[in-house]
């Protein structure tokens, strides 16, 4: 079994820094993958930065009272899941990538002003029908206890001459027909920058149709994480307590521009709301939550 290669570092790293080596470092050939060992990077002592925490939650539509967004640690994360992608021990091409689910969980409570200590771990490589899955798990701690945890699963798929036959997994259902829409919005290029500049994530197949196109593409996609923050900020405000588990899979990527929709609806005593296109009802992403019980 492969080991796990260790990266302690003094501050998270800059973004721009890391961006060329992730383009440009050379990978391996799908048919040569192998199994690489765990890599795991981390930062202690992180700030959360009132300021920053403020323009992420204005950006996505949390409410200024709201406190720290619980989609916000993944922007404090996402330097570190960039500086392992830039590793030559990385395997895969990372802007191929496909982000397929999220799962998040808030077992503490994050304040603006604290130190937290980040680590971030690639690991858990699955050879599928499609290509290769792995996951990106990060723990955000402070004395050791934990306050945030994510596994973010992504695809790497085979190229085309190795493109592998087999039926697709299950999809999950969609937004049914009685579900509440809570609001319609217009997702632009611009709405990607915007959430480029307040999460780091410059992907260029989200802020560029030639980019996009290059990587297979029809054109620009809005971020994942931007409609998960989004579809969780809409009025009624999510009501997620500490230690709850919230599931999001992506089914199918904004091509920008787009008007979508935010559906609500319960089932088995759990919240649901979609991310759905209005003029098709294609269900872009769905996240998931347990019900809060009220006495």
């Amino acid at each position: 079994m492969p080991g796990t290669t260790r990266l302690k570092l003094r501050r998270l790293p800059q973004v721009w820094a890391t961006y060329p080596w992730v383009l440009l470092t050379r990978r391996p050939p799908m048919s040569e993958f192998v199994e690489p060992a765990d890599i795991v990077a981390a930062v202690d002592g992180v700030v959360l930065d009132g300021a920053d925490i403020a323009r992420y939650a204005a950006m996505c539509g949390f409410e200024p009272s709201a406190g720290v967004p619980v989609t916000f640690p993944h922007v404090l994360a996402m330097p570190l899941h960039l500086k392992i992608f830039a590793l030559r021990a990385f395997p895969l091409r990372p802007m191929g990538l496909i982000h397929l689910s999220n799962s998040i969980q808030n077992p503490g409570a994050l304040v603006a002003g604290m130190r937290v200590d980040v680590a971030v771990c690639a690991r858990n490589y699955q050879r599928t029908d499609a290509g290769v899955t792995f996951d990106m798990d990060t723990d955000i701690t402070s004395g050791g206890q934990s306050l945030w945890r994510e596994t973010c699963v992504f695809l790497a798929r085979w190229p085309e001459s190795m493109a592998r036959s087999g039926a697709r997994p299950p999809r999950p259902p969609k937004a049914p027909k009685d579900s509440t829409v809570l609001a319609e919005l217009e997702v632009t290029r611009e709405t990607a920058w915007a959430y480029a500049r307040v999460s780091s994530d410059f992907n260029p197949i989200h802020l560029s149709n030639r980019a996009a196109r290059f990587f297979g593409l029809r054109g620009a996609i809005s971020h994942g994480m931007w409609s998960l923050a989004r579809a969780l900020a809409e009025a009624p405000t999510a009501a997620i307590p500490l230690g709850t588990v919230i599931g999001t899979q992506f089914l199918s990527p904004v091509q920008l521009p787009a008007r979508v929709a935010i559906k609500e609806w319960s089932e088995e005593g759990q919240v649901k709301r979609a991310l759905c296109d209005v003029r098709t009802g294609r269900v872009h992403m769905y996240v998931w939550w347990d019900a809060v019980t009220r006495a």
